[in-house]
């Protein structure tokens, strides 16, 4: 793992970021991420929900549907270990979907965009 921190550094930063979003209820900290994927830059759906309610799993929701993703941390370990890959365009989003078999990149790649400052190191 060359060029970024730990992974471990990573989302307790993001967990952190998290934390300091809006509470519209105790412990339930919400952020809205646009879609983004490094062919397409940002998608003209509409922005997607992030829940953080401490822990590590971010529930995200859904357009089609009323329910809510669970995406748990070790996802998040896989496409963080594929990004800079992926930003290199080395990889892309079907190898992270297919060959690392994340279901959830839909989701992941941008809050992982969004927040890829947090994945520098040193900073």
């Amino acid at each position: 793992m060359h060029g970024h921190g730990s992974f471990e550094e990573f989302w307790s930063r993001l967990k952190d970021e998290f934390g300091k979003a809006p509470c519209p209820e105790a412990g339930v900290h919400v952020l809205s991420f646009r879609k983004w994927s490094q062919d397409k830059g940002y998608l003209p759906t509409p922005p997607f929900t992030a829940i953080w309610k401490g822990g590590d799993v971010i529930y995200c929701d859904t357009e089609k549907t009323d329910s809510w993703r669970t995406v748990p941390a070790a996802e998040f370990r896989k496409v963080y270990e594929a990004w800079e890959d992926y930003r290199a365009e080395r990889k892309g989003r079907s190898f992270i979907a297919h060959d690392l078999g994340v279901q959830n990149s839909t989701w992941i790649i941008p809050i992982l965009y969004h927040f890829e400052h947090l994945v520098k190191p040193g900073s």
